[in-house]
């Protein structure tokens, strides 16, 4: 049995290399929140694209892990360091989110798009390979470490909606909301330069290396890692769902109420949640086990869209319409940490040694590519379906978008309970077989 002592006296990392960590992962969400909240509620309302359009526009911006796991994977553990393609991503990827700006016809974004999401996506998983590469104590000092990203991933909303965007309203507002790229482009760049500092995070040079996607594919034989994948990826369909129509969704409640810009700030209330659930994530799981953690979450998905499909239904004042939707997205912090989070945490305790980086990589294929980016060609076709164009505005039946999503995740949470095994392997210290 795990006691509190012993979780104390195990081997701790150093103030400074937590210090280093901690700044790449703020800088590494920064990057993403200053433009995720909005990118769909950007491009339906401000350049006027239709909902399968904003889905499509959406998918793309997950369509990297796609095309290029095999390639990042064999990078970081064959060739070149860590930190260096993190480096050249992040660089590109910020010339690419100024560019965006310019851009007013939905083919020209949509590409910029992907090119964007082929080069920033993966460095989300070379992040996490890099902070356990260095951490003495993964378990517990991982989730500290990317409560920092989660901090940076708040940060641009109140920067951008309490200075750039306050008090505008209408078409005024949907013309400024470009700034959030710029954001993000600027950003982006720093990151650069910061990552060209972090701890030296060479290949890991072996006489037997193996290919190492052949070897993480063969460990889908092993019945917790495929489960996890498969839950996995219709996990991020939802997530990526959420991602297509919360924009548009909770401007449709602020216009209730006739309030301005404070989509991003409401947005923040689940990265808020997110630190205290990341703060306790690795009690929690040296305490539960991986599985209870992981039903968490993937309960916390199934709470979230259901009080999100009550707001329109119950049909409240707009005060109790904007309490509802605030608490539905409060609740991505238990989606995030215990399910998200958890599951890289997982990845990396089962994950041979010479072979992180790919199994990292491959599995945000499932998570990050292939799940993100039917989730959101998914929620585009669905936002399709149940909505309406009067007089060229669009109008849509949000009570039925979120039941089709919360239908979704009743199943998913049934079929991880009955199927993950509650008994997990030790962690992998020697190179899987082949």
């Amino acid at each position: 049995m795990v006691t509190t002592s012993s979780i104390l006296q195990a081997p701790r990392s150093s103030t400074t290399m937590l210090g280093r960590l901690s700044l790449m992962m703020f800088l590494q969400y920064f990057v993403q929140g200053c433009y995720l909240p909005v990118a769909s509620l950007y491009v339906a309302q401000t350049l006027g694209f239709t909902p399968r359009q904003v889905g499509i526009f959406v998918a793309a911006l997950a369509v990297g892990p796609v095309l290029t796991p095999f390639l990042i994977g064999q990078v970081v553990d064959r060739a070149f360091a860590t930190e260096r393609v993190m480096a050249f991503c992040h660089l590109v990827g910020g010339v690419l989110m100024l560019a965006l700006v310019a851009q007013t016809d939905p083919w020209p974004v949509i590409v910029i798009g992907t090119v964007y999401s082929i080069l920033y996506v993966p460095t989300m998983m070379l992040s996490n390979s890099l902070a356990f590469r260095h951490l003495k104590d993964s378990d517990l000092e991982f989730p500290w470490i990317r409560l920092f990203g989660t901090i940076g991933y708040i940060v641009p909303a109140y920067v951008i909606e309490f200075w750039w965007l306050s008090g505008l309203k209408g078409e005024e507002l949907n013309q400024a909301r470009g700034i959030v790229f710029v954001f993000s482009g600027v950003a982006g760049m720093a990151m650069a330069l910061y990552c060209l500092t972090l701890p030296p995070t060479p290949a890991e040079k072996r006489a037997d290396r193996r290919y190492a996607p052949g070897a993480v594919v063969a460990m889908l034989r092993q019945r917790p890692f495929l489960v996890l994948v498969v839950v996995s990826f219709f996990i991020a369909m939802i997530h990526q769902f959420v991602i297509v129509w919360y924009g548009p969704f909770m401007r449709a409640i602020l216009d209730t109420g006739g309030w301005g810009a404070y989509e991003q700030s409401i947005s923040s209330l689940g990265q808020i949640c997110e630190i205290g659930v990341l703060v306790v994530l690795g009690f929690l799981i040296k305490r539960l086990g991986f599985k209870a953690v992981l039903l968490l979450g993937a309960t916390a998905y199934l709470t979230r869209c259901a009080l999100f499909t009550l707001v329109f239904s119950l049909d409240p004042p707009p005060v109790g319409k904007l309490i509802l939707g605030a608490a539905g997205q409060s609740l991505h912090g238990f989606c995030f940490a215990c399910f998200l989070a958890a599951a890289y945490m997982y990845v990396d305790r089962i994950a041979p040694k010479d072979i992180r980086g790919s199994m990292q990589t491959i599995y945000g294929v499932f998570v990050i590519g292939l799940g993100f980016f039917v989730g959101g060609l998914v929620g585009g076709e669905v936002g399709d379906w149940f909505s309406t164009k009067v007089n060229g505005v669009i109008h849509y039946d949000w009570t039925n978008i979120w039941l089709v999503c919360t239908v979704f995740c009743a199943v998913c949470v049934l079929a991880f309970a009955a199927f993950f095994p509650k008994q997990l392997p030790p962690p992998s210290s020697e190179p899987a077989e082949e």
